[in-house]
């Protein structure tokens, strides 16, 4: 199968030489000169690899094409190749998710290099798409799934080969189907503790939430089961912060989503059933299933001064769901409630050459109405979700990652208790 490469840089007789060499290794081979260029015909053709200089308009255009690439397909790999580029450069490249950087002045010299990284390349795609179709199928259907299927998203989580994205989706999706047998596990523990401890637990948690009475019977329940473990895992019980330290982050999270859900819910069901959502998104997403350029620069530039832990693809997702189910949509996850509340739960406008889209919180988000306050609410929501995954922020400790879980559950369920 042929291979589709994506080539930005603003030197056009770079570029047609490259392309010319491209296309006698029967590449199929596409062209921008710069990063705005490279985002409408990576969009409209959607390569396998791309290839990208460094130095164009700027001096580091080059790294916004790999940041804006990755924020639609975290999967694509991206060859970066630098003329005047620095070792902290490349090493950003690398960070931002490059798959590797060639010095230009050596790009002769290294031209069959880069061929086989580029075949080594989209065989990684190739997998990993596979892959992540995988997990979505699994996440879509995780209150049904076999013991084959939950065997399988093990498989994913546990293969090094592929993209931590997607072995953090099936983690998430294994959660999900998973979720019943966590919390009756967490129930049967919690069955031996005293009385006197539990109440220790839920003065803790009424210390700290001032809205505690007015949460769901399920929160309150979960947040005093996630508490108790919590204090017991620093206490005199050894092996209960290996054994249960996952357990409680889920238990702290599902306080969480379930609150949201509960406060939510009658919006929510009004937003997904009225056929101006259904023709809203419409108008966000182009004739080929990806966000509309313009929606797509706008997100990018909020991504660039509130960075959430959910890519332009997560975006695209969601709204594909709503699109397919319309009303029976339901989030999966506090991911999800984040995408849909930072996109609908405010009032802004999408602006091209042709027309102007606003965007006038049609979920009717009521509480939360600054503009910073409901994209900061949509972000800790994410964030909430992602500490809980192994595969998102690796760099904290599992130990950190549940004082953070702790932390930020309290944190969200504070402006939960705020909507009206």
């Amino acid at each position: 199968m042929t291979t589709k490469v994506l080539i930005v840089d603003d030197n056009e007789l770079y570029r047609s030489a490259f392309r010319r060499n491209l296309l006698l290794r029967d590449y199929e081979v596409f062209e921008a000169e710069n990063g705005e260029e490279a985002l409408r015909v990576f969009q409209e053709s959607a390569p396998e690899v791309v290839v990208t200089d460094l130095n164009m308009r700027t001096p580091t255009e080059g790294l916004e094409v790999i940041r804006a690439i990755k924020q639609i397909e975290p999967l694509v790999p991206i060859v970066m190749i630098s003329a005047v580029g620095s070792f902290e450069e490349g090493a950003e490249a690398t960070r931002l998710g490059a798959h590797s950087v060639i010095g230009k002045a050596r790009i002769d010299e290294e031209m069959e290099s880069l061929y086989r990284t580029i075949e080594s390349a989209r065989e990684t795609w190739t997998r990993n798409f596979a892959a992540r179709q995988e997990v979505a199928r699994a996440a879509e259907n995780a209150e049904t799934l076999d013991a084959a299927a939950t065997a399988r998203l093990r498989e994913i989580i546990g293969d090094m080969r592929l993209h931590a994205s997607i072995r953090g989706e099936a983690y998430d999706a294994l959660a999900l189907a998973t979720e019943a047998d966590v919390r009756r596990g967490m129930q049967e523990q919690i069955q031996a503790a005293s009385n006197r401890e539990i109440d220790e637990a839920e003065r803790r948690l009424k210390d700290l939430l001032p809205a505690f009475d007015t949460f769901d019977p399920d929160t309150r329940k979960e947040l005093r089961t996630a508490e108790y473990f919590f204090h017991r895992q620093g206490g005199d019980a050894p092996g209960v912060a290996a054994d249960f330290s996952r357990n409680i982050g889920f238990s702290f999270c599902f306080a969480v989503e379930n609150e949201a859900k509960v406060r939510l819910r009658k919006r929510l069901n009004r937003f997904l059933s009225q056929k101006d959502t259904i023709r809203l998104i419409r108008d966000l997403i182009d004739s080929r299933g990806q966000l509309d350029l313009f929606f797509h620069q706008y997100m990018a530039r909020m991504q660039g001064m509130c960075p959430f832990d959910f890519t332009i693809d997560n975006v695209r997702q969601v709204f594909q769901r709503i699109l397919e189910h319309e009303s029976r949509y339901k989030p999966d996850g506090l991911k999800a409630l984040g995408i849909i509340i930072v996109c609908f739960g405010r009032t802004y406008e999408i602006k091209s050459p042709k027309r102007t889209i606003k965007i006038d919180n049609p979920l009717n988000l009521r509480g939360i109405t600054d503009d910073e306050e409901v994209k900061r609410f949509a972000y800790i929501l994410v964030a909430l979700q992602h500490f809980r995954n192994p595969y998102i922020h690796p760099e904290i400790s599992e130990m950190e990652k549940i004082s953070k879980i702790r932390d930020t559950t309290f944190d969200c369920l504070r402006e939960i208790s705020r909507l009206a």
